[in-house]
């Protein structure tokens, strides 16, 4: 008899000690009933994957962090994630399903979806290792980033109409941020170089701002696309080690040759302590 994986799911959380919940889509709703029956000592570790769209067209919530902050939970995102994996103590599942209503089988039309046991060909512990290496936790400060983009999501239609920035692979072209502003507000001419104007306008075709926003809203919705690229995750996690360092690690994962890598970098970080200074500060 075919289960719904909500229900089997809630049944293993039932008497956990031990949680991780990793999926690209979560849902609050969906969380809390999950954990309702969960002993608020356990512990909990939620990774998910948020951007601009997913937030615009409600696929993700940023509540989440909240519920599971308020357990005494670690909250992480890591931009790279597609996998469903699901840890209660020693039982592991795998799948297809996000934790949405949808996905678990509790709406009227819900999506046929499976969560199993993998196979002994799934090596759970590299993975799970894998998996926390790629993921970071947020800061109060980001957490308020992410609020703001959710609600200049919902004002805003165009912001889902545009269709969906394409962040996977994304860096930042333009050196200086403020020529992303200029160009959107159609003043290029503004913009010192050829180079920087072109590059200004390669950033603005992959970010879809949507219109109309103010230069605060821009701002917070640069800021969004940026922290959801897996090349800033990494300069964030690296933000500790030394220049040639962190620029050598990034050339090895991302296939770049030094130069490259070590010049997007730079722009990375002039676009952060732009954006977001507080993702710079360096871990005692």
């Amino acid at each position: 008899m075919y289960r719904r994986p909500g229900d089997m799911l809630s049944r293993l959380c039932s008497g956990a000690q031990h949680l991780i919940i990793a999926a690209p889509y979560i849902k609050a709703d969906a969380l809390t009933r999950i954990l309702t029956d969960v002993s608020p000592t356990v512990s909990l570790t939620c990774i998910t994957r948020w951007n601009p769209h997913d937030l615009a067209v409600g696929v993700s919530d940023t509540e989440c962090r909240t519920i599971v902050i308020e357990r005494g939970g670690s909250f992480r995102l890591h931009p790279s994630l597609h996998a469903k994996y699901y840890r209660i103590d020693d039982v592991i599942l795998v799948g297809s399903a996000n934790l949405t209503f949808s996905a678990l089988g509790w709406s009227m039309q819900s999506n046929f979806e499976i969560l199993c046991r993998p196979s002994d060909d799934f090596d759970a512990c590299a993975f799970q290792q894998c998996l926390m290496e790629g993921a970071r936790e947020i800061s109060d400060d980001e957490f308020a980033r992410w609020e703001a983009i959710t609600k200049i999501s919902a004002q805003s239609s165009s912001a889902i109409t545009g269709g969906q920035p394409r962040l996977g692979t994304w860096r930042p072209a333009t050196r200086d941020f403020r020529n992303l502003e200029l160009s959107y507000q159609g003043r290029e001419d503004e913009i010192a170089s050829f180079d920087e104007q072109r590059a200004a306008q390669r950033d603005m075709q992959v970010l879809l701002i949507p219109l109309d926003l103010t230069d605060d809203q821009i701002r917070m919705w640069a800021s969004a696309c940026l922290l959801a690229t897996p090349f800033t995750n990494t300069v964030i996690q690296l933000r500790n080690a030394k220049v040639s360092s962190a620029s050598r690690s990034l050339a090895k994962t991302y296939n770049l040759d030094a130069t490259e890598a070590r010049r997007d970098m730079e722009t990375v970080e002039n676009w952060l302590a732009f954006l977001a200074p507080e993702t710079l500060i360096r871990n005692p």
